[in-house]
């Protein structure tokens, strides 16, 4: 119990430290373009490829919420989750409209996972990107109650090395979760019983039912868990403190080598190939100003995340950048689709 009440205090204080801070933010916003003709009249889809109360259901609700706030349009959320999300990317990639009511709230490494590990019948270059939200890593997570709640990462990774598979890892495969996770493994000879999951809320679910003992999961997806001492989370996928819990240790600090930036989400919003530059640059803009709303800020922080917004141009060179990351890491580890 007296765990539990550290563990809110915790939350509540580094919660409130982010708050204060987002009050500092000013960003500039760039010159409204010119507004396409008759658009938007009707409401825009956000398509998110995840089922509902993942990161990306949260990411893109909370989203749809302040655009309507700041821009007076409607914005919608159409989830079309499955297959680690290649069934809602390749929709975005194939089937979507280029008329600028679809709009895909999107993550990476995810979906170049979807392209060069399980060989998806789309592109990079049928997507494109006009803004960008945020990164969040992965962390790990597991019950407070449980043997492992009592236990910090590196005895936990220790327990799973001395006892091969006894330990329930829940992980959403081909994606950031399931990769981290096995980096982790394999530096530390940890052997985990690597249970799929098709999205994050499943996995919350699971975890909370004592069906597995640990989850990689996404700290916005978590954190009212956390806050109310049901949850304990254990690790950032990261080099550097995760802003909304800056105690987690680090990979960096576990002395795990990883790569910075990579193993999360990049949350973005993209449109289908084919959009017309007005749509591109109108959209661009709206989501720009609203995500450089300080009350977007802080409807962001209530739900556990900490924005990193992105111009179209910024957004366009993390995607290439990401995407040769990708490449390279399933390359060196011979997971490469031939044909890549």
């Amino acid at each position: 119990m007296r765990e539990r009440l550290v563990m809110a205090m915790r939350f509540s204080a580094v919660v409130g430290s982010c708050l204060l801070a987002s009050a500092l933010v000013s960003q500039p916003v760039n010159a409204e373009p010119a507004k396409p003709a008759n658009y938007p009249n009707r409401p825009i889809n956000f398509l998110v490829a995840y089922p509902s109360g993942g990161g990306m259901d949260i990411t893109a609700r909370t989203l749809a919420a302040q655009m309507e706030r700041v821009t007076g349009y409607q914005f919608r959320v159409e989830n079309r989750g499955g297959g680690g999300g290649i069934i809602g990317n390749t929709y975005m990639a194939t089937q979507a409209k280029p008329d600028g009511y679809t709009v895909g709230i999107l993550a990476n490494p995810t979906m170049f996972m979807n392209i060069l590990y399980q060989g998806a019948h789309f592109t990079k270059e049928d997507i494109e990107p006009i803004a960008g939200i945020t990164f969040e890593p992965v962390i790990w997570a597991t019950r407070t109650g449980s043997e492992f709640g009592k236990m910090d990462f590196k005895q936990i990774l220790d327990y799973a090395k001395n006892n091969p598979e006894k330990l329930k890892m829940g992980v959403i495969p081909n994606a950031s979760f399931d990769i981290a996770t096995r980096i982790v493994a394999k530096q530390t000879d940890a052997k985990f019983t690597i249970v799929p999951f098709p999205g994050g809320k499943p996995a919350i679910v699971a975890l909370l039912g004592s069906n597995i003992d640990i989850s990689a999961i996404y700290f916005s997806e978590i954190a009212q868990y956390v806050k109310d001492g049901s949850l304990k989370a254990l690790a950032v996928a990261d080099n550097k403190p995760l802003i909304e819990d800056p105690q987690l240790p680090t990979m960096k600090a576990l002395n795990i080598k990883m790569a910075s930036s990579t193993w999360g989400a990049d949350r973005f919003a993209a449109v289908p190939k084919g959009t017309s530059k007005e749509i591109k640059e109108y959209l661009s803009y709206l989501i720009e100003k609203t995500l450089a709303d300080k009350a977007t800020h802080e409807a962001f922080k209530k739900v556990g995340i900490e924005i990193e917004p992105k111009t179209m141009e910024e957004q366009q060179k993390t995607f290439a950048e990401s995407y040769g990351e990708v490449h390279a890491y399933l390359k060196d580890t011979g997971q490469l689709k031939a044909s890549q």
